[in-house]
């Protein structure tokens, strides 16, 4: 049986947002047992919870966490078949993971989809028990706090232009341009127009402590965009690129991680989103799609 390596990698504060990958081995328990049990599992659902208005259910589930018995055993792509060295009744636990920053390498567990627990779960060796859908339903986490949310459904936009910025951002009805919904988010530079840069209209308080802190979004592009953090001091404002998203000609979702950023921020009263880049030379006109962006992070 074959060994699939797993590297850790900590991310400021946080401990198992921090873990990249995947491990398994032979030898992972202890026992005198050759013979796997297997285990599949092919999606989660993401699923509304009664008790938050979270918008939409997009999403980019593309990983499951396992553990047994509260012990990790690794970490797989779906949709996933895997070994499990164990037989009878045991508890199962399934974290929804995703590809942090749109990176295949950070692959993280989500820190605001639930747990699944599957209690007695009889596992068999040399047998394969499938999961079904019905039971990998996930939702977000009661203690969710959805600091800023945008679909562009209502009467105005929560975004407005920066100094410098050739343009802004409005609502677009274009069929071709919406996610979903009604409405989606375009920034549009002509042929004479260089330079966008938009912000949130509101400043947020987030925390700086190491708990995590990420957007969620979907896009589209056919230029370069950065996203960061706009940070108030009591004297100046620091602008910080987090990521840079790359043209795509078709819509993604994506978790940006501010959470180290934040924390390098500690001094910093307030903060603002903003998305900005110059038009590519390779581009005579740039049109940038966003929809259902949230920011969020755990209630304090």
């Amino acid at each position: 049986m074959g060994i699939i390596f797993i590297f850790f990698k900590k991310i400021k504060l946080i401990a198992l947002i921090g873990i990249i990958v995947i491990f398994f081995s032979c030898d992972k328990f202890d026992g005198d047992q050759t013979i796997p049990a297997y285990i599949q599992i092919d999606k989660f659902i993401l699923d509304k919870n009664a008790i938050l208005a979270e918008g939409s259910l997009s999403n980019k589930i593309t990983d499951v966490w396992v553990y047994v018995d509260d012990e990790l055993i690794g970490a797989f792509e779906l949709p996933a078949k895997f070994p499990v060295l164990k037989k009878g009744k045991h508890t199962i636990t399934l974290a929804p993971g995703i590809k942090m920053n749109g990176i295949a390498s950070t692959r993280v567990e989500y820190p605001f989809y639930k747990k699944i627990y599957l209690y007695d779960f009889n596992l068999s060796e040399d047998s394969t028990s499938h999961i079904d859908t019905t039971l990998t339903k996930t939702s977000y986490r009661e203690d969710t706090d959805f600091k800023w949310k945008e679909d562009f459904e209502d009467g105005g936009v929560s975004m407005q232009k920066r100094s410098g910025s050739d343009t802004n951002i409005i609502k677009t009805s274009i069929t071709a341009n919406i996610f979903e919904g009604l409405y989606s988010g375009l920034i549009y530079l002509d042929q004479n127009q260089s330079f966008f840069e938009v912000e949130t209209i509101h400043n947020y308080i987030l925390p700086k402590n190491g708990s995590p802190v990420f957007l969620e979004m979907n896009y589209k592009s056919n230029n370069t965009v950065r996203v960061g953090l706009l940070a108030y001091f009591p004297t100046k404002i620091v602008q910080i690129s987090t990521l840079v998203l790359y043209p795509s000609a078709e819509w993604k979702k994506i978790y940006i991680n501010f959470t180290p950023d934040l924390g390098d921020l500690y001094a910093a009263t307030d903060f603002k989103i903003f998305f900005g880049e110059y038009k590519s030379s390779e581009n005579q006109t740039v049109s940038v799609l966003f929809d259902n962006i949230k920011l969020v992070h755990r209630k304090q």
